[in-house]
């Protein structure tokens, strides 16, 4: 999609709203949580069933059952949820809507990478990819292909569809041969926040400003996970490369500052200088002494969701609360499928809490 669009056409986004209001109110109530990971399967794909995805259960239940049964009716429910708030807006907002949205055509690309690497199935991909119309499918599924294996055979399947699909083939032929996954998802977050930035900046819609805020804070939240997730591993070198750029409160060189504590612990440390992120501190503390980064993780996201909430509050008739609404949509999703796999694989429920809330 042309970036020029982002400047024509009539945006509907007050109606959209209104709309995407509804669906929110059927989102599951993070309360709800504590009592979800008391079930088992079963007993989580019957909760699932008499929530907003009922539909999807009562169609898929005669060709799946179990975990599979869930799997694929939160994956419908997620492709026809973004489907639908695609059709809704229309104009410049509507191009921002799918320039945000694009994030899961990148994410799939990833998911592609990730699970040819292990040797993931056709059927195993598709569960984990959000395809969520025909022309979606048809430009993924010759990738799909038992044929594709390797990163190569993923870079020229991908150049010879042509349009989009050649634009990912180009920005994976920059990442070295033998280098690690990580590199290649380096590569595909900034080229996504890259147009969506340079989008919103060249955008004359109303409600911009808050956009342009509301992706920035995000990019955020992706840079210090990036650096935690670096320190924890005790990785050494140049951290540089895996910085997005265009953050509201940590810009390049912050990130990069961080990235160099020698522990969690001097890393929790450095966050509780800064001035936005502070209440990170006990997180980190949590993080270290359990050795697992997953406290950390859920108070990022718990911290970035509360901002956004109240960027949504300051700009109800925008499409901020829109956004937001997708980003709790692909989180209550993502928890669901965590709290399901979790259970099928014997996790405790105190390690998937730990995970999900």
């Amino acid at each position: 999609m042309a970036l020029a669009l982002l400047k024509k056409g009539t945006s509907n986004f007050a109606y959209a709203v209104a709309r995407v209001q509804a669906k929110k109110a059927k989102l599951i109530p993070p309360s709800e949580f504590e009592k979800i990971l008391k079930m088992d399967v079963r007993e989580v794909t019957r909760y699932v069933e008499e929530s907003a995805y009922k539909a999807e259960v009562d169609e898929l239940s005669p060709k799946f059952s179990g975990l599979d049964l869930l799997e694929a009716a939160l994956t419908v429910n997620e492709e026809r949820t973004y489907e639908a708030v695609r059709a809704m807006v229309g104009g410049g907002a509507g191009a921002i809507v799918n320039l945000f949205l694009d994030r899961y055509h990148y994410e799939d690309v990833k998911t592609l990478l990730r699970g040819k690497s292990s040797g993931a199935t056709r059927d195993e991909l598709l569960r984990e990819m959000v395809l969520e119309d025909q022309a979606t499918y048809d430009l993924f599924a010759p990738l799909l292909s038992e044929d594709v294996k390797t990163i190569p055979e993923i870079i020229a399947a991908l150049t010879a569809q042509g349009g989009q699909a050649r634009e990912w083939a180009r920005l994976l032929e920059k990442v070295p041969a033998g280098s690690s996954l990580a590199r290649y998802d380096d590569v595909l977050d900034k080229a996504y926040f890259d147009r969506l930035v340079t989008g919103l900046e060249d955008t004359s819609e109303k409600g911009s400003d808050a956009l342009l805020e509301f992706v920035r804070r995000e990019i955020d939240m992706r840079n210090l996970l990036n650096a935690a997730r670096w320190v924890a591993a005790g990785e050494q070198g140049d951290f540089s490369s895996f910085v997005v750029p265009g953050g509201q409160h940590i810009k390049v060189a912050q990130a990069i500052a961080l990235s160099k504590s020698k522990s969690l612990a001097e890393f929790g440390e450095a966050i509780a200088e800064t001035k936005h992120f502070a209440s990170l501190k006990p997180a980190v503390d949590a993080a270290a002494a359990s050795g697992r980064l997953a406290p950390f993780q859920g108070a990022v996201w718990h911290l970035h969701l509360s901002g956004m909430d109240k960027l949504a509050h300051l700009n109800p008739l925008s499409l901020v609360p829109i956004l937001l609404f997708l980003l709790r949509k692909h989180r209550e999703v993502s928890v669901l499928r965590a709290v399901a796999r979790g259970k099928a694989a014997g996790l405790s429920e105190d390690r998937l809490r730990e995970l999900v809330l």
